[in-house]
């Protein structure tokens, strides 16, 4: 996976989109793919593998590493929809895990697809889990 996430990042960084300079500045800096911009912060991944959060909002000199389960999965899920290949690292639904009454499985709400869903766009949720600190 890693030459597909430096192939996408390279991708990134040379797009000529004025509405990404903002975000290629910081990922040129910090060696991240963005994957979902928030209001407050944006997460990403790296080439090798592991997961980041710039908090461009409050702190934009720092990236913090991203270690929580739902918030690198609604990542993933919010990457896939540019990326699809990053798809493979949606790690496999837990036994425990109960289908998103939200979207009924599908990880998209039904006429807002533009919105992430509770379950991050996985399609399944693990009851009590902790969601982290929202990137708005």
């Amino acid at each position: 996976m890693r030459a597909a996430i430096e192939k996408r990042l390279k991708e990134f960084l040379a797009s000529s989109d004025p509405r990404l300079k903002y975000h290629q500045e910081a990922a040129r800096k910090h060696g991240f793919l963005p994957l979902y911009a928030g209001w407050l912060a944006t997460l990403g991944i790296r080439p090798d593998g592991s997961f980041v959060r710039w908090e461009q909002e409050d702190d934009p000199e720092t990236i913090t590493e991203l270690s929580n389960p739902y918030l690198q999965r609604m990542a993933i899920c919010e990457g896939a929809k540019k990326y699809p290949e990053l798809r493979a690292l949606l790690p496999p639904r837990p036994d425990t895990a109960e289908t998103c009454n939200k979207c009924d499985g599908t990880g998209t709400m039904r006429g807002l697809s533009d919105f992430v869903c509770h379950c991050g766009g996985a399609g399944w949720i693990i009851q009590d889990e902790d969601t982290g600190v929202s990137p708005g």
